[in-house]
């Protein structure tokens, strides 16, 4: 290696942790304004009337998510590699908002069509979380596309600011609301639509920065894996946050949801803790791979899954001590759920934290179409255990947890598989290398 690229790797090396850094600022930013919204607002309307925002909530993020970060996450491969090859990224941009407009409107159709049972089984006869889910769609549509050009072309700063101005304006509106006496859900439920859509228009000028006219995209440029990142995010966040939605459904006319999501809240702390784990540890799998050290690729997957499993104990432990004081603290003596409950969902957080590595170990491996069927049979199951009948609290407490450790199995046994598979392949390429 030449001092030169000695150098130059040196440098990217910055790079890489200034943007690691400039994003996360961010999306620390973002996470806080998410604990102070669900805090202040189940303060704000009492459990009764949070179980309908609760489930709102769960909706805007389960597809918000799920169906629009493949996006970014395509969008930002094909971007930057037009970017290394000095080409423009128009027709690649334009082929991506295409899709994305395709998935938008299918999702708004789908809704209106369900609308009647949303508004009655969901939503406690209230329209007006139906309109603010729709229009929060239309908003993390828009906010993931710009993304992917933020991170394809390098402007991390723009990224960092979008995610940065929706917790600013989530907090701002939610201690303004308070300020002002609402007690009511459906302000604080426009607002959920409100901070996703000012941060996507003060930022949108810094994405149209960075579009320029280039050669023409294929379809294959943008959608190589996009059916199965979509498949793969949709049934991973469903299986995350669709307690939520079924208790509402089995428990309609209850205050049940409401405090299940406010104890969710305390049990997913450690989530937000990996999230740090993630960021700064998981790129090193990709880096393995990239210069085919499978050795270092288990090395790494390994010391991922150390530092989530002890995470995760400590959630555990901190529900099992602290939970229900933690959740009466923090959201009011009426959200009041037994302490064997908030462990159960300490326990669900934990074995959903262990998935997330072995998906990241199965995307870094170009294991798409194992990621998307483990989630997806997740997902089955958890459905099929809510068809058991138990009392509905029990029912959806076991299907989280089952759909959880189903993750965790079939993730688990794929990576190991792939892992054996590759190493297999490459064994006689080592052995003529060596003779």
């Amino acid at each position: 290696m030449t001092a030169s690229a000695s150098t130059d790797g040196a440098a990217d090396t910055v790079t890489v942790s200034r943007n690691s850094v400039t994003v996360g600022a961010g999306l620390i930013l973002l996470g806080v304004s998410a604990t102070v919204y669900l805090v202040l607002s189940a303060r704000a309307v009492g459990p009764r009337e949070f179980a309908s925002l609760s489930t709102l909530w769960t909706l805007v993020y389960t597809f918000g998510i799920g169906a629009f970060l493949p996006f970014e996450q395509e969008l930002g491969r094909a971007v930057a590699r037009r970017t290394v090859l000095g080409q423009g990224a128009g027709p690649v941009v334009a082929r991506t908002a295409a899709i994305a407009g395709v998935v938008l409107v299918t999702l708004l159709v789908a809704l209106a069509v369900a609308a009647p049972l949303f508004v009655d089984r969901l939503f406690a006869g209230q329209s007006t979380p139906l309109v603010a889910l729709a229009v929060a769609m239309v908003a993390m549509a828009a906010q993931y596309l710009t993304r992917g050009l933020f991170s394809g072309t390098g402007r991390f700063g723009w990224y960092s600011a979008q995610l940065g101005l929706e917790g600013l304006v989530r907090i701002g509106g939610c201690v303004a609301l308070l300020i002002a006496g609402v007690h009511t859900a459906g302000p604080y439920a426009w607002l959920l639509a409100a901070a996703p859509m000012a941060a996507l228009l003060l930022t949108v000028p810094g994405a149209g920065q960075g579009v320029r006219s280039g050669p023409s995209a294929r379809w294959a440029e943008v959608s190589v894996n996009l059916g199965w990142l979509l498949i793969s995010a949709i049934c991973a966040q469903a299986v995350a946050n669709a307690a939520m939605v079924a208790l509402q459904l089995l428990a309609p006319h209850s205050d049940t949801a409401g405090k299940f999501l406010a104890a969710f809240v305390i049990a997913r702390i450690p989530l937000f803790l990996f999230q740090a784990v993630q960021a700064t540890l998981i790129p090193g799998l990709a880096r393995a791979l990239a210069a085919r050290d499978h050795a270092g690729f288990r090395r790494e997957l390994g010391r991922v899954l150390v530092v989530t499993g002890l995470v995760g104990v400590a959630g555990m432990a901190g529900a099992a001590v602290l939970g229900p004081w933690a959740l009466q603290l923090a959201f009011g003596k009426a959200f009041d759920l037994g302490r064997a409950d908030i462990v159960v969902l300490a326990v669900s957080t934990g074995l959903y934290m262990l998935a997330l590595v072995f998906q990241a170990g199965l995307v870094a491996m170009e294991r798409h179409r194992a990621n998307a069927a483990g989630w997806s049979i997740a997902l089955g199951s958890f459905a099929a255990m809510c068809l058991v009948p138990l009392p509905a609290l029990v029912r959806v407490e076991t299907a989280l947890v089952l759909s959880c450790g189903v993750a965790v199995g079939l993730l688990g046994m794929s990576l190991f598989r792939a892992t054996r598979l590759t190493l297999a392949a490459e064994a006689p390429v080592r052995a003529i290398g060596h003779s």
